[in-house]
């Protein structure tokens, strides 16, 4: 689900494909430079926010680890999405405690 101004919305991913979205980039390297913006890498940490009926190992929710330029980037009411199939997906992250 996600909420904007005017509405939710709710999206759903098809088949095998995960719908996710990446983590914001960091502004400021641990050494305290500040970066550019166009200067910065895309994260490869990104959350799933959505998954297929035939998806069999993600859900949402997961924390995953994708490649920099993978899947299908869209943007929905200010949203920004990628959408990519499951096998695509490098990892998972399991937090420890």
């Amino acid at each position: 689900m996600v909420k904007t101004k005017e509405k939710t919305m709710k999206l759903e991913a098809l088949g095998s494909r995960v719908l996710l979205r990446r983590d914001s980039p960091d502004a400021v390297t641990e050494g305290g430079i500040i970066l550019a913006p166009g200067s910065q890498l895309e994260p490869m940490e990104a959350k799933i926010f959505g998954v297929g009926e035939d998806c069999l190992y993600l859900k949402r929710g997961d924390k995953v680890l994708i490649p920099p330029h993978a899947g299908t980037a869209v943007s929905l009411r200010g949203n920004s999405f990628i959408i990519m199939p499951e096998e695509e997906v490098m990892v998972r992250i399991h937090e420890v405690t």
